[in-house]
């Protein structure tokens, strides 16, 4: 008796109790085909199973099990057919579908892509992959390439003497020292060959390459800093970004303008049904995060 009241007592049975009591009073209001086990009577709407639907579902199961269904597979699979759409149309009858996140992102996600289907678009023109290669010329431009010996100066080891030293190294090196006789030793390349700047900035990081662009060539320079420590360079050979012409880099035009057109098509259908629509925003502030220093202690 104890588990019974126990069970009464329970915040679930009570949301489950209110949740079956609206059920009942949706369907006693008059529809249906929201009721409980349905009620009896002509049927209020209809679902038609086509031909196509058979179809694939023979595929689907095909391919599942490498054969046909039996005649009495088949009559389960359109059953289990008729029986999901009946509980597809009675959940959205009572609401189930309403703020479901998920649901929701997956229905956008299946609008969108009917738009791509239906955003059939034709082979570009070479007009067409020219203007947008110009457009989006800095998506296209070749990295600067650069040739460079090094001398590396381990600000671990030197500590604060680190970059006094170095310009003293460096004043060796331009009086004609030799670059392997000075320096601390790393596991650095000493010598780059002609690499572009994607390259060495995989190898050295951002701020040596970006460092990198402004030393005048055919002279030593520094000291210029990476996550290492620091660096004397001589840069030995520069080549410049250039634009690529459309042969070179075609294949990649034509994606990029492809995806670009199926965007524009997506949204101008977007906004086409958008604007069936009246939207209705409530008043709100704006949220800004903000922090406040503090001199109290964390607890």
């Amino acid at each position: 008796m104890n588990k019974v009241l126990r069970v009464f007592r329970e915040p679930l049975f009570h949301f489950l109790l209110i949740g079956a009591a609206l059920f009942l009073i949706n369907g006693w209001k008059g529809n249906p085909a929201s009721f409980p086990g349905g009620q009896v009577g002509t049927p209020t709407a209809q679902i038609v199973v086509t031909l196509d639907d058979i179809n694939q579902m023979n595929d689907l199961f095909a391919k599942t099990w490498q054969r046909l269904p039996t005649e009495e597979e088949q009559r389960g699979l359109i059953e289990d057919f008729v029986r999901n759409e009946i509980y597809c149309r009675e959940a959205i009858a009572i609401g189930l579908d309403r703020d479901d996140e998920v649901l929701r992102r997956r229905l956008r996600q299946k609008m969108e892509f009917i738009f791509e289907n239906i955003s059939s678009l034709g082979e570009p023109t070479e007009e067409d992959l020219n203007v947008f290669l110009i457009r989006q010329r800095e998506k296209y431009l070749t990295d600067p390439k650069t040739a460079f010996r090094q001398v590396f100066i381990s600000t671990y080891k030197r500590g604060e003497r680190a970059e006094s030293e170095a310009r003293q190294v460096l004043a060796q090196l331009r009086a004609g020292a030799d670059p392997d006789s000075v320096g601390d030793s790393t596991m650095l390349q000493p010598e780059m060959p002609l690499s572009p700047l994607w390259d060495i900035r995989k190898q050295f990081g951002d701020e040596f390459s970006r460092s990198l662009l402004d030393l005048k060539p055919e002279t030593w320079a520094g000291p210029i800093r990476s996550g290492f420590g620091m660096h004397l360079v001589f840069v030995k050979e520069r080549v410049g970004g250039r634009m690529p012409n459309l042969n070179e880099v075609r294949e990649e035009v034509k994606r990029d303008w492809l995806v670009e057109k199926q965007k524009e098509m997506k949204d101008a259908a977007y906004q086409k049904i958008r604007s069936r629509y009246a939207v209705s925003i409530a008043k709100h502030k704006t949220m800004t995060a903000s922090v406040t220093p503090t001199s109290e202690t964390p607890r």
